[in-house]
């Protein structure tokens, strides 16, 4: 196995114009690789154009290999066999701000069985071993060791500086490949097309905060009881009674 990173990019729809043009996400993770003294490759699968591929080299990356597969056929099945012998992918987080994006680092170690440690920030490389510095909530942040192979999902608010320079852009090769898809696997789940959206929920009845909280509350007229009179012991039997009923307690 070869000591190299890939990195994996793709092209995405600009959200007004509709033109396609480079992910944020990916070219984040490429910026992280370039700082990383090891053998460099950017890969994607399918259609990209020119312009989106020489918009990723101009962040100074030396090749993008496209491996052209049909438009109908999944990314994943013509990546894997070309990832076998790669120790190191790289990828950003999600491609687009759209349900159903983001899946693809999952499902990529799934299918080579490699972990996956997401939302990295930064790398650092101490011989086989790398150091990886993982984003938690809350603004919490953990130290992973790691060995080849692996799969880094690079976090969006990773500290690094994108350049964009025309030199690179012109210098750096695009190799267009025939990909060699594999068998897929079965699904685990139902696909949906990633632009579908979710309907957003919205109440049946339109109310207060103040009138639902009200609802809630159970009353005379919806079954409740209100204890005017008794004992503290009695008042207290009857609480216990009504969180036992609503399993809100299990003494």
């Amino acid at each position: 196995m070869t000591t190299s990173i890939t990195v994996l990019v793709a092209a995405r729809s600009h959200p007004a114009s509709g033109r396609a043009t480079r992910s944020r996400a990916d070219a984040t993770a490429v910026t992280l690789a370039l700082g990383l003294a090891a053998p460099l490759r950017l890969l994607t699968a399918g259609d990209m154009s020119d312009s989106v591929a020489r918009d990723y080299l101009a962040l100074g990356a030396p090749l993008l290999e496209i491996l052209d597969s049909p438009p109908d056929a999944d990314p994943l099945d013509s990546l894997l066999p070309a990832l076998q012998d790669v120790p190191w992918v790289l990828t950003g987080t999600r491609s687009a701000a759209e349900f159903g994006s983001g899946l693809l680092p999952y499902a990529l170690a799934a299918r080579l069985g490699r972990p996956l440690v997401s939302d990295v920030l930064a790398v650092q490389i101490d011989g086989s071993v790398w150091t990886v510095t993982q984003a938690l909530p809350k603004g919490a942040r953990r130290q992973l060791r790691l060995r080849a192979p692996a799969v880094l999902a690079v976090s969006a608010a990773a500290p690094v500086t994108l350049r964009h320079a025309l030199a690179d852009a012109m210098a750096g090769r695009i190799v267009h490949s025939a990909a060699q898809t594999t068998s897929p696997a079965p699904a685990p789940g139902q696909q949906v097309p990633s632009s579908k959206r979710r309907a957003v929920l919205q109440a049946r009845v339109q109310q207060s905060g103040h009138a639902r909280m009200l609802g809630a509350i159970d009353s005379p007229s919806t079954g409740g009881a209100v204890l005017a009179t008794g004992s503290p012991a009695d008042k207290a039997q009857a609480v216990l009674a009504y969180l036992r009923a609503h399993s809100l307690v299990t003494f």
